[in-house]
Order: structure tokens, then sequence, then C-alpha cells
């Protein structure tokens, strides 16, 4: 518990150091380097035997979307496309030689799988710390929807949780602990709102941000649920060893998976429209 609280902590600190008061570029090599290692652990989990060229690939194709997704999310449809055409061509090119087709299949289906996993990820971060004027403060309003809500269902699941929420998933994590979440969601963003903008703010926008809270609660367990869905089926507890008290990178952010893309388009579409 005592690894798990200073890990998650110091982490913390670098994570607003990064935001805060890094260059972006430096901001652009960490998501970068945390894509490769995450789609690594992703690789491991589901291949016992690791192939040089099929790593290296697919870490390229998650960088190139990444980069893509910066400039528009055209660019990185076009190049989805592209990759997705890619794969299917290497990978019919193996069925012709002696590999079995179920073999290629479910070859190919694990690395579209690794790449669009890891790709949502990390693939809205930079674009929304590059949203004009409050794009910092809005990323670590995210990162605090996320990991403030994962904290409070861990506490108040272990303390009071007594019933499961999905057991053959995670036989961990209570509807009580769901519930925390949701609200430790709520509370982060009301307080964000009066430490960001005081007494002077919008109304539209506070209910516009207290709607959103809970939904990025929700998503973010159903992430955290997927990766367990993905760990469980290999008989795996954690995909990697990155992070002491916490397990690898996709341990630790998996509940970004489905909530940042959708973040990024609220704030974007309708949050700063007003």
């Amino acid at each position: 518990m005592k690894t798990r609280i200073i890990a998650g902590v110091s982490a913390g600190f670098v994570t607003l150091a990064l935001v805060y008061w890094a260059p972006i570029e430096l901001a652009m090599w960490v998501v970068g380097v945390c894509s490769v290692l995450s789609y690594l652990e992703f690789d491991r989990l589901f291949f016992s035997k690791p192939v040089f060229t099929r790593q290296v690939g697919v870490s390229v194709m998650v960088l190139l979307t990444l980069l893509a997704l910066r400039q528009s999310l055209q660019f990185a449809l076009v190049l989805f496309g592209c990759f997705y055409v890619l794969l299917a061509i290497i990978h019919v090119v193996r069925s012709s030689l002696n590999q079995s087709m179920q073999e290629v299949v479910q070859h190919l289906s694990i690395e579209l799988l690794g790449y669009i996993y890891v790709s949502a990820l990390f693939g809205f971060v930079i674009p929304i710390l590059d949203i004009p004027g409050n794009g910092k403060d809005y990323l670590v309003l995210l990162f605090l929807l996320v990991f403030v809500g994962d904290s409070a269902a861990y506490f108040v699941g272990k303390k009071w949780g007594k019933r499961p929420l999905a057991s053959k998933v995670s036989p961990k994590k209570t509807i009580e602990g769901s519930i925390a979440a949701v609200v430790s969601a709520m509370i982060v963003a009301g307080c964000w709102t009066k430490w960001m903008y005081g007494g002077v703010v919008d109304s539209r926008f506070i209910m516009r941000l207290m709607t959103i809270a809970p939904v990025m609660s929700v998503l973010a367990q159903l992430g955290d649920l997927f990766e367990s869905v993905l760990k469980r089926s290999q008989g795996q507890k954690d995909s990697g060893a990155f992070l002491p008290g916490h397990g690898g990178i996709l341990d630790r952010v998996d509940g970004l998976a489905f909530s940042t893309p959708v973040f990024y388009f609220y704030v974007t579409r309708l949050l700063e429209r007003g």
C-alpha cells in the first residue's frame, strides 16, 4: 500500500511538471515513449514469442498516428486506413507462406486491436494540451477526473465495498467503489471550476462541465474493465511491472482509453464554444 501511494504521488507530480512547465516537445516525447512501452506491454500480453519486426512496425504506426492526430482527425483517419490495408496485405502474404489461416486472422486482429487501443489511450493527450488558452488546465482536469476517481473507487471499495461490480472481470471492484468514483469526479469538477474561475463563470459552462464529469468517470471505469478483460483472457494479473505497486503502464492509464477521445471532442465542440 505504501509503495502504491508513493509511486502514485510521485507520478502525479511528474505529470503536473510536464504539463505546466515542460516544453511541448518534451511532453510529446514522453507521450511517445509511453505509447511505445504500452504497446510492448500489450504485445507481450498476447504473443508468447516476441517478433522484432511486429513490435517495431506497430509501434511506428502508433507514433505516426499520434503525430497525425495533432494535425487533423481527417489525416489520422486516412493514415489508419493505410495502416489497415498494409497490415491486411502483410497477413495475406503470410497466409500464403504455409501459415494457418486461423493464426493469420488471430494475429491481424490482435495487432489491429493493439494499434487502435494504444492510439486511443495517448493520441488525444497532446491535442488537448494544444487547446488554445486552457489546454493545460483541461488536461489536468481530465487526469484528475480519471485518476482521483480510480483512487476513490479503490479505497472506498476496499473499506466499504460489498457488492461486486463485475466479479468475473475484476473481482475486487465493487458497486460502492464505482459510485464513489462518480461522486469524486463531480467534486473534482466543482473544485477545478472554483480554483480556475473563482465565482465568475458562466452557468452554462458549469452545467456542461458537471454533465461531462460523471460521464468521464463511467468511461474511465469501462476502460479499466476493458483492460481487465484483456488481461483475464491471457490469465495475467498485470500488464507489466513498470510502476511499483501499480503494475504496468497500461494498468495505470487504462482509464484514458475511452475517456480521452470523448473529452477532447466534448471540450473542443461544446465546452469551448460556449
